[in-house]
């Protein structure tokens, strides 16, 4: 009997720790807490191609499209047609005009970390929301068409 009792000694402890860590990690899944850390969070899911964008573009699709590169990098000759420029530190105080019901695609410089943060919060906020993959650069880099913001 004395046997049994001391591997339970050991047993309930490591069980215990256990639980905490699945606990923990289920409740970070569903918060969605930590996972702008981990480098493939960008998932194909969270992002369109170029050439996706500009077939919706050219379709004459009901989508919101949003410039998020950073006040220091913004040129306000090279948006994407439809485009607004939004300061992605103020993202909570914008995104009240977008239209729920309307796809919206992100963009920053390459399309990673700002524009994916942003997709991100967005998402948590309701929004269908994607990145456009290399950002800006890729755009032009595929040709597509820029234009001045009109303010």
């Amino acid at each position: 009997m004395t046997k049994i009792k001391n591997k339970f000694k050991f047993i309930r402890p490591n069980l215990l720790c256990c639980i905490a860590i699945l606990v923990i990690t289920f409740t970070c899944r569903i918060t969605g807490y930590g996972q702008h850390l981990s480098p493939d969070r960008i998932t194909k899911a969270d992002s369109i191609t170029v050439e996706n964008l500009k077939s919706l573009i050219g379709a004459g699709s009901d989508i919101q499209i949003v410039d998020v590169r950073l006040k220091k990098d913004f040129d306000k000759t090279q948006v994407i047609p439809t485009a607004k420029w939004q300061d992605p530190g103020q993202i909570y105080q914008w995104a009240k005009s977008l239209d729920k019901n309307k796809p919206v695609i992100i963009y920053c410089v390459h399309g990673h970390k700002v524009s994916q943060q942003v997709v991100d919060q967005l998402r948590q906020s309701g929004y269908a929301s994607q990145r456009l993959e290399g950002g800006i650069e890729a755009w032009k880099e595929q040709k597509g068409p820029v234009t001045v913001l009109k303010e």
